[in-house]
């Protein structure tokens, strides 16, 4: 089963410790046409970047022929959740999101990551699950009033206790504005989890991005250093019908020292398997 190469998009993830520009190279040297961008210092640090700087990143990417197919903040090490308790860090956390929006579309991008966030542990879930549905919600309306739309990721019980599942992923989108948003895959992820692929493509035609990489005995490692059936979990989304974009995620500290070498493992592996 092979896949466009138009549909393979670098992840920034693991290239914080190099210039921005380093990272947009590598994607130029791997004939690779799509980037996601992580929201996140140093290269786009959601609570600094000016327009002005924006601006200046978008014309890099238009000098090199790319486009950016989502932006996605930082929102599971930073002060940043969407279900948050205390009202004004709820508050802080849904306007780092509204500036990504902005960021999205003046970056020509028509995506922007969120996950739900969390409550406390030893508090109801359900209320957590409102402030979540009530943030989400507004972000939505935001973000189409920009030309954008959300990209809903659940997280692993370990980053959250409010969105785990592709069933809850369902239920949440129910609470949003029709066409603001729609389910994601996370491999590595679904894997963590014991979760079964059957369940995401469940979603049908409104599974709308993957965050591609290996796994085991780490998570979000560069594809063949784990032993995650990567080949056959595209091969049955292709099947199903997916048309979206795989995005590599290989934000694991051992490939920060040499990211570019981990993304030409990425290609290299898909086109071992017959797959570019």
């Amino acid at each position: 089963m092979r896949v466009d190469r138009n549909r393979i998009a670098l992840g920034s993830y693991h290239y914080f410790r190099y210039p921005l520009d380093y990272f947009l190279d590598t994607a130029v040297e791997l004939e690779v046409s799509t980037v996601e961008l992580w929201a996140a210092a140093p290269h786009l640090c959601l609570d600094l970047i000016s327009d002005r700087e924006l601006r200046a990143i978008r014309r890099q990417l238009r000098d090199r022929g790319l486009r950016v197919c989502c932006v996605t903040p930082e929102q599971c090490t930073y002060p940043v959740n969407l279900a948050a308790e205390e009202e004004a860090l709820r508050r802080y956390s849904i306007q780092t999101f509204q500036r990504a929006i902005q960021a999205a579309a003046l970056l020509e991008a028509p995506l922007v990551l969120v996950t739900a966030g969390c409550g406390y542990f030893n508090r109801p879930r359900e209320e957590a699950w409102e402030r979540s549905a009530d943030s989400l919600e507004q972000l939505a309306r935001y973000a189409q009033a920009h030309g954008v739309r959300l990209a809903l990721e659940t997280l692993t019980p370990l980053s959250s206790n409010i969105l785990n599942t592709p069933e809850q992923q369902r239920e949440m989108l129910k609470r949003l504005p029709p066409d603001s948003a729609f389910p994601m895959l996370d491999i590595g992820q679904m894997a963590y989890m014991g979760q079964n692929l059957s369940r995401y493509l469940a979603h049908g035609p409104a599974l709308g991005h993957v965050h591609l990489h290996d796994s085991h005995p780490n998570i979000h490692m560069a594809l063949g250093d784990g032993d995650l059936p990567v080949d056959g979990c595209i091969a049955r989304l292709e099947e199903a019908g997916y048309r979206g974009m795989y995005a590599f995620e290989c934000n694991d500290a051992a490939y920060r020292q040499d990211p570019r070498a981990a993304d030409r493992q990425n290609i290299v592996w898909l086109e071992s398997h017959n797959i570019l």
